[in-house]
């Protein structure tokens, strides 16, 4: 019987468009190409994910990639990336429906430490109480240690959780893991899937 219903956040909770964001902070459309490898595009950002570098550390290492006149613009994109974020349509709407219901919801992302700026930005993040957030573990998705620690740490059976997620590679190492994983498409997509697995939404 499902029990739980876990989300990721970017892409599934949160519209991520990061790419739209560094095109209207920076409008030579080569510059903003520069700027979004150095911040977006870099292995910096995933290792702020993964709890490995300091905002400070990994900013500094993003401006290095770039010619000295793109640095404070890399600075400014670093500074209001939250922007990019944006609620998904029906998605506070459905997690609502199914808290009526009993279920429980969490959420398991990848995501920084600025995390917590999000929580106070967007309701539907204030609404799931229980966040696993990767950097705060030092653990990422897709890996195998990242599913089996967020179940172990909330006291969950896999057969009873569904995990909605908008990667491919991410849905696979949930379901791995003997979770019942989707890939995201959509609030009204995510509902049938759940119906299908005799939710009650």
């Amino acid at each position: 019987m499902i029990r739980n219903i876990v989300f990721d956040m970017g892409g599934v909770l949160l519209n991520y468009e990061p790419r739209a964001l560094v095109e209207r902070e920076v409008a030579d459309p080569e510059d903003a190409a520069k700027v979004f490898d150095a911040c977006f595009g870099s292995e910096e950002w995933l290792l702020l994910d993964a709890g490995a570098l300091t905002e400070e550390e990994a900013l500094a290492r993003m401006q290095s990639r770039v010619e000295p006149r793109l640095r404070e613009k890399v600075a400014r994109v670093f500074a209001v990336w939250p922007d990019c974020l944006s609620p998904v349509p029906g998605m506070e709407e459905l997690v609502l429906a199914l808290q009526e219901k009993g279920y429980r919801c969490l959420v398991l992302s990848n995501a920084s430490v600025r995390f917590p700026v999000l929580v106070e930005r967007y309701s539907v993040l204030r609404r799931i109480g229980e966040r696993f957030v990767s950097a705060f573990h030092r653990l990422v998705k897709p890996h195998r240690e990242i599913y089996e620690r967020f179940l172990e740490l909330y006291g969950l059976s896999a057969d009873e959780c569904v995990f909605f997620d908008d990667l491919a590679a991410n849905v696979e190492g949930a379901s791995a893991c003997g979770i019942h994983a989707h890939r995201f498409e959509g609030a009204a997509d995510a509902a049938a899937f759940l119906r299908g697995l005799g939710v009650n939404v």
